[in-house]
């Protein structure tokens, strides 16, 4: 019994040296995106969006963690893609998100601007327009100003700016009296434009002047800024008794709001 239970184990193992060594274990197909291209872009609200190229007629779009298929479209330029009631719109290193409202075969709105690359510049609104500076086109006067004078003033708010734009926060510090500069640890980019100032005004013992200003550049997380506004400056009268930096124009007050 022994002996036919051995011979049978033999004939089985001589099968499998007939057929050759087992098979390895299979080996993983090809995937499916190979070569994905995943990109990361950060968006004017703040979001950051992946997505990935596996082809050119396909983008997967990662939106809030949530990853969607997108076809190709028709588009007059750049490459278009929907799907699921988006819209991902590329040309070079910017996109557009935007959503297909029922009906639409392409977006109406243009939706939120993306990059890829080094962000777009912040560009100020123009002069005259909501939240641009006013539209002054009187020449400029060439005459020589006093730093008493509203033109001094002005040039007190273009110091100050300037050296914002420069990192020098403890210098523009000093150009102010009773108040705190922005924190500019929260920017990528910070940009102001100044404009002529108003009349002097005297009240108390003091003189005021206001400045119009309009600040616009980026957050580190990626929205731009726009915010308009005015600067306030003070100084005290030349009366006596009153010291040299009294009588120099400080900054009192910044009031500046969001330009939509």
């Amino acid at each position: 019994m022994r002996s036919a239970v051995l011979l049978a184990v033999l004939a089985l193992l001589g099968c499998r040296t007939e057929e050759g060594a087992p098979r390895a274990a299979a080996t993983p197909s090809t995937p499916v995106n190979p070569n994905p291209r995943v990109t990361l872009y950060t968006c004017d609200d703040g979001r950051q969006i992946e997505a990935g190229y596996p082809d050119s007629q396909s983008a997967v779009v990662k939106v809030a963690g949530r990853p969607y298929p997108l076809r190709s479209a028709v588009s007059g330029s750049g490459a278009r893609y929907v799907g699921y009631g988006l819209q991902w719109w590329t040309k070079g290193e910017e996109a557009w998100l935007a959503m297909l409202k029922r009906g639409e075969a392409i977006a109406s709105e243009q939706g939120v601007r993306c990059w890829s690359g080094e962000a777009p510049p912040v560009d100020p609104p123009p002069p005259g327009a909501p939240g641009g500076l006013p539209d002054d086109r009187a020449p400029v006067s060439e005459t020589p100003f006093t730093p008493q004078s509203a033109q001094g003033a002005a040039n007190v708010v273009q110091s100050f700016y300037a050296q914002l734009e420069t990192g020098r926060g403890a210098e523009a510090a000093r150009l102010m009296r009773g108040a705190q500069p922005p924190d500019l640890s929260r920017y990528a980019s910070y940009h102001a434009q100044v404009g002529a100032p108003g009349p002097i005004e005297g009240a108390a013992g003091s003189l005021f002047v206001e400045v119009p200003v309009v600040v616009y550049g980026r957050l580190k997380t990626g929205q731009p800024v726009r915010e308009s506004g005015k600067v306030v400056l003070r100084r005290t009268n030349d009366v006596a008794g009153s010291t040299r930096e009294q009588r120099q124009w400080r900054i009192e007050r910044i009031e500046l709001k969001p330009v939509s």
